[in-house]
Parts: C-alpha cells; sequence; structure tokens
C-alpha cells in the first residue's frame, strides 16, 4: 500500500500549471474640446473669420406692441473632438416690460432663412430666464460644416399700452451627445 501511495503522490507533483501574460500598457485618451460659437454674419455662408467664441452684438430694435420683429444668427459647432452637440438656451432679462409679456421664439433655418423642419422653441422671455431651455435642435459636426443658422422672433403682447424698454442676453449651450 505505501508504494500505491507515493506513485499517485508523485503523479500529482509533477502536473504544471501553465499561465502566460499580455500587457495593454501605455493607454491614453484625449476628451477633445466642444466649442460653440456665434456669428450675426447676414451670409448665407458664412467664413470662419465672422464666427466669435464668446459674444456679438444682440437685438436691436424696436417692438410694437403686438407685433414681431425678426433677426437672423447662426451657431457654429468648432469642437476638435467631433462631438455633436445638443443646443440650450437661457435668458437674463432686466428692464421695465413686464418679462411674461415677451414672447421669444427660434427657428432653425436653412442657409436661405427657410424653415428646414426643426420645430420652433417658444417661450416668454420670464420662462426663457427660469432655466436653461432646450432648442430641440442637435447642431452635427459633420454637417453644414458643423453651423446652424437661426431666427429670433421677438413678439410684444397687444395688451402693452406704455412705453418701457427691456434688454436680455442669451447664453447658448452646447452640450456634446
Amino acid at each position: 500500500m505505501i508504494i500505491t501511495a507515493v506513485s499517485v503522490g508523485a503523479f500529482a507533483a509533477t502536473r504544471a500549471s501553465l499561465s502566460d501574460q499580455a500587457v495593454l500598457a501605455v493607454s491614453t485618451f484625449s476628451t477633445g474640446t466642444v466649442e460653440l460659437q456665434i456669428s450675426k454674419s447676414l451670409s448665407s455662408s458664412p467664413t470662419s473669420g465672422s464666427f466669435e467664441d464668446i459674444s456679438v452684438p444682440g437685438f436691436t430694435d424696436q417692438v410694437l406692441p403686438g407685433h414681431t420683429v425678426s433677426e437672423f444668427f447662426w451657431l457654429k459647432n468648432h469642437s476638435s473632438n467631433n462631438a455633436d452637440l445638443d443646443i440650450s438656451a437661457q435668458a437674463t432679462p432686466s428692464g421695465t416690460i413686464d418679462p411674461t409679456k415677451v414672447t421669444i421664439a427660434f427657428t432653425p433655418v436653412d442657409n436661405t432663412a427657410t424653415i428646414s423642419g426643426t420645430p420652433t422653441t417658444t417661450f416668454t422671455l420670464s420662462d426663457w430666464s427660469s432655466l436653461p431651455r432646450s432648442l430641440s435642435n442637435t447642431i452635427l459636426h459633420s454637417v453644414n460644416s458643423g453651423r446652424q443658422r437661426y431666427r429670433m422672433d421677438v413678439s410684444l403682447d397687444s395688451s402693452i399700452s406704455t412705453s418701457g424698454s427691456t434688454i436680455f442676453d442669451f447664453v447658448f449651450t452646447g452640450m456634446s451627445l
């Protein structure tokens, strides 16, 4: 019996467990940058030089009660990482006109200022200032050189019977998808 036990032990001791390793070394990645630019160019194909990183002069017109005035501007997806951008906007108003009586709408349009099928986003100036509102629009990095033209319509409620003024800034935010 002793001989049998030794031979079973010797067999177990001679079994080798084989292994190997491979290493994926020095892995790096870069997020790139998300950059949204704005232009007030009236051109149907503005040059890159007409886009600004920070701000451009805004709407400067007179709106009569019950009327609407429109203005056009461009947003450009100038991201370095080919990201598509979902666009939102928020206003910071001040002035003597009740912001619930001012309606502002943004409509994506094509290069010739024709409505391009994406829905119009409309809120009162008060609503625009309460929180960022999605423009229900994505600026694709690879389409139309990453540019989107918008029509901004400013309307004043017909119930306004006194003169006044309102100043407002809009901050547009591009969030990568």
